[in-house]
């Protein structure tokens, strides 16, 4: 099991976003050296069954999968942990209940409410469940994503809730709540990643957010944020078709 967690609280790390649902893509990613790659149930094309597929695919790689689930519900986070994720990111946390909820559903009894389940994939189909039951608890990473204005008032609460490791700013979602739509240099834009910033570091939890277009890595990574996503498979692939077939019409 690739726990991440120690990692990601320690140094700045680098991820992306597996948004097209293709376990080839979530491997290339880990040969190209990710530290982690979101697995993405959300808004991306993969279904629980390719979660679990490209969590395999990781298998033996320095690459942790952490699982966007699509809603703060104990089912996706009970199915993706016991598949193998290395951690939660959860969309839309606007309370400290919300946070509380999301760190329960993720530990076992009688730190939390996660249901056992000796024969997983996440504990070597039971030959590793002793390893995996002493370590999940303390080792599982907890990204709560802190996109709406409502998420951003109480983020302070938020991150003093026990558990909730990265405090994971959704740029789009927390624009468009904001009134600002895709205007990142905003100033309620920049208000926002402030508070985010500031209640990281009074309780001790790592900043992160996904870099769009424009955004200078090494800007941000000064301003406090280490949990960083560097973009999207999808786009990566767009991306390289563009300048591929760019260059072909230069030629």
């Amino acid at each position: 099991m690739n726990f991440i967690k120690n990692k990601v609280k320690n140094q700045v790390t680098r991820g992306l976003f597996i948004s097209s649902g293709a376990e080839f893509a979530a491997e290339l990613a880990a040969h190209a050296g990710f530290d982690h790659l979101i697995l993405d149930m959300e808004h991306g094309m993969g279904d629980e069954g390719v979660v679990l597929q490209m969590i395999r695919s990781l298998n033996g790689s320095e690459t942790a999968p952490i699982v966007r689930i699509p809603f703060l519900r104990n089912e996706y986070i009970k199915k993706t942990l016991d598949f193998g994720a290395a951690g939660i990111m959860c969309p839309m946390v606007e309370t400290a209940q919300d946070a509380r909820e999301l760190v329960d559903f993720m530990r076992y009894p009688p730190e939390g409410r996660r249901g056992f389940a000796g024969n997983s994939h996440a504990a070597g189909y039971g030959a590793d469940f002793e390893e995996y039951f002493a370590r999940a608890n303390a080792n599982l990473l907890c990204a709560a994503q802190i996109e709406t204005a409502r998420g951003v008032e109480n983020v302070d609460a938020i991150a003093a809730v026990e558990g909730v490791d990265v405090l994971f700013i959704g740029h789009s979602d927390l624009s468009l709540s904001l009134g600002c739509f895709n205007n990142f240099a905003d100033k309620k834009i920049i208000e926002a990643e402030l508070a985010v910033l500031t209640a990281a570091k009074k309780h001790g939890k790592v900043a992160g957010m996904m870099l769009r277009s424009g955004m200078n890595a090494q800007d941000y990574i000064n301003r406090g944020f280490t949990f960083l996503i560097l973009g999207t498979d999808i786009g990566c692939l767009r991306s390289a078709y563009g300048k591929l077939l760019n260059k072909t019409i230069q030629d």
